[in-house]
């Protein structure tokens, strides 16, 4: 009855766990997630101050190990590198959030951080690579019904097909996005998307039409989504808009306009174009000298932030205008810089991977289409079904892992108990072999001394016996005692007491005592049964060779063997002994019997008039 309760109490245990891990994982309004939406928001506004954030955001999110707040993180960090210029970093970072997004299976954040890539990757021109990530993100769009993510990816699909050249489709989803941000009242998004469609107009030679979008633009972005960089932004596609009409002296103030807040925000990217843009305007104004220090200048950004496509033309307007102040020394260097530029970049095998990517893409978003009505319900049947096997494996799983446990629990209390039932017989056995037979002595002995209490002789003979087996009555005591105390499982200590029972039995009679043991023998660890049996062989040697062989010297050499063996040495000068006859003694026998018992090897060898060896070589 306690088990069933137990298994009710935890199975409601891990549906509450289960259903708050999920609500953990899905909680996107949390404190860490939030801190990297502040940062990426504040990307466009200070960079530093977005970095700084993100930064505190990445450490906090990995020591808690939240990984979707760790790829929040990643994914403000790459777009504060964008913002700053610093291309390949914000790839780097981008794709970072995006892996981890992927193993939560998060499917709304792998959307956002695909729409995030395929900008960076339009701003490098590898538009094959953008496409990429945009088909991802249209088909989660489609799968997951997100209306304002399928109305960001439409806005970045437009910006794609309008710099490939393909302008009917890129006027089809720049015209789907702008209506689609206007519902969603998106004012920042529909800014962007409305620069996007001003850029398209000017394509299209619809100069009028491309001043009114941005017109429109600039009052929103100053009014509603008060944003520098998108204010930036509109006056630089109104400059462009004019510079298209050919009205240089208007295109000149709203492009130093742009250039101000670009260099103020520190956005080395964007201030290399925008230096750029002033520069050429000046140009065309006649104003060489500030023309050249402008072109020079975005030459030079462009050099370090290696965006060559932006250098390439830099060089080509450098070239220009010194044909036009006849320096032609210089007009030949940035023709000929221009050229090398040209040749490094490989514009022909992005646009023949653009038009197979697109080609692909269309088909597939038509597949998917007419697939996915099919499909949905059977998806959402098999999800209900593959949920409810999931919790019947594991009711099962719970189930057998509870009994298991008890088993294991069961049979560990049933060793231990066995262990203590060895340990008390083993101790019982100890106490009648050795004690109980020298108090039987005793016992005797007392008798015997009280019948012949009138003969001094005889009395003074069996007290001495009551005496030694007194004495032997303590040791044993001593050495069971000694045994089963657990401060004496390292070898340490039988060392300690195998030195100090040898020096007892030698110094009195004067034998000198070579006893040597390494260091690494003191790491052996010894149970009760074999510490005792091991140091009983050993005092039984010691003792013979000390009281009965009648040596001077005695060498006790303790070592340890390879494959994890003790060997103990025991050698005396002394008068020694025929083996055939010591076989039959009591000592030797109880010896090999313990040394059988250790599944040790004993060898005794001793040869008369020239001493005894004593070898025990026993596994640990």
């Amino acid at each position: 009855m306690l088990y069933r309760h137990l298994f009710w109490l935890l199975l409601c245990l891990w549906f509450t766990a289960g259903h708050s891990q999920t609500a953990v994982n899905n909680n996107d309004d949390s404190l860490l997630f939030k801190k990297g939406d502040e940062a990426f928001a504040l990307a466009s506004k200070n960079s530093d101050s977005a970095m700084l954030l993100a930064n505190e955001t990445l450490q906090a999110a990995t020591s808690q190990k939240n990984e979707n707040a760790m790829a929040n993180a990643l994914n403000a960090m790459g777009w504060t590198m964008m913002h700053r210029g610093h291309l390949d970093s914000s790839i780097m970072y981008l794709q970072k959030s995006w892996q981890l997004f992927s193993s939560t299976k998060s499917e709304e954040h792998i959307i956002r951080v695909s729409i995030n890539l395929a900008e960076v990757y339009t701003k490098q021109n590898k538009i094959s690579e953008a496409i990429q990530y945009l088909t991802l993100a249209d088909s989660l769009c489609v799968r997951t019904g997100n209306l304002p993510f399928h109305t960001n990816v439409k806005r970045q699909l437009g910006i794609v097909y309008r710099e490939s050249g393909d302008y009917k489709k890129a006027t089809e989803y720049l015209t789907e996005a702008l209506d689609g941000f206007a519902r969603l009242n998106d004012h920042f998004r529909y800014v962007g998307t409305g620069t996007s469609v001003s850029i398209l107009y000017r394509k299209l030679n619809m100069m009028d039409s491309s001043l009114a979008v941005l017109n429109r633009c600039l009052i929103l972005a100053k009014e509603k989504t008060k944003s520098d960089y998108q204010v930036a932004m509109v006056e630089e596609h109104l400059a462009e808009t004019y510079f298209g009409m050919e009205n240089y002296g208007e295109a000149l103030k709203h492009y130093l306009v742009a250039y101000g807040i670009f260099e103020k925000l520190n956005n080395k990217a964007d201030l290399a174009f925008e230096a750029f843009t002033v520069g050429k305007t000046l140009v065309k104004l006649k104003r060489f000298p500030e023309g050249e220090k402008y072109l020079l200048q975005s030459y030079a950004i462009n050099d370090t932030l290696k965006m060559l496509n932006y250098q390439m033309d830099a060089s080509h307007e450098l070239a220009a205008l010194y044909r036009q102040t006849a320096n032609w020394q210089k007009a030949f260097q940035y023709l000929q810089k221009a050229s090398e530029l040209k040749d490094s970049i490989d514009l022909s095998d992005q646009i023949q991977k653009t038009k197979e990517l697109k080609e692909k893409f269309e088909t597939e978003k038509k597949e998917q289409e007419i697939n996915l009505l099919k499909t949905r319900n059977q998806l959402s049947e098999a999800e209900s079904r593959r949920s409810r096997l999931a919790q019947y494996i594991f009711i099962l799983l719970f189930s057998a892992s509870v009994v298991i446990g008890w088993l294991l629990l069961n049979r560990f209390r049933m060793k231990k108990n066995l262990e203590k039932q060895i340990l008390r017989n083993q101790i019982a056995g100890d106490l009648h072999d050795d004690i109980g037979s020298a108090l039987s002595s005793i016992d005797i002995s007392s008798r015997i001394a009280l019948i012949k209490k009138d003969s001094e002789a005889a009395v003074t003979e069996h007290l001495q016996k009551i005496q030694q087996n007194a004495r032997k009555t303590m040791d044993s005591m001593s050495d069971i005692v000694w045994s089963i105390n657990p401060q004496n499982d390292n070898f340490e200590s039988v060392l300690m007491r195998m030195r100090e029972f040898a020096a007892d039995i030698c110094e009195p009679l004067q034998i000198n005592l070579q006893f040597t043991a390494p260091r690494e023998t003191e790491n052996i660890s010894l149970d009760t049964y074999k510490r005792k049996n091991i140091f009983l062989i050993y005092k039984e040697a010691v003792n013979n060779a000390a009281k009965y062989s009648g040596c001077t010297s005695l060498i006790i050499n303790i070592s340890k063997k390879e494959k994890e063996e003790l060997s103990i040495e025991i050698t005396d000068n002394g008068k020694g002994f025929e083996e055939e006859t010591a076989k039959k003694g009591n000592g030797l026998r109880n010896m090999h019997a313990r040394a059988e018992n250790l599944r040790a090897q004993l060898s005794i060898h001793s040869i008369p008039g020239r001493g005894t060896s004593v070898v025990l070589h026993c596994p640990v």
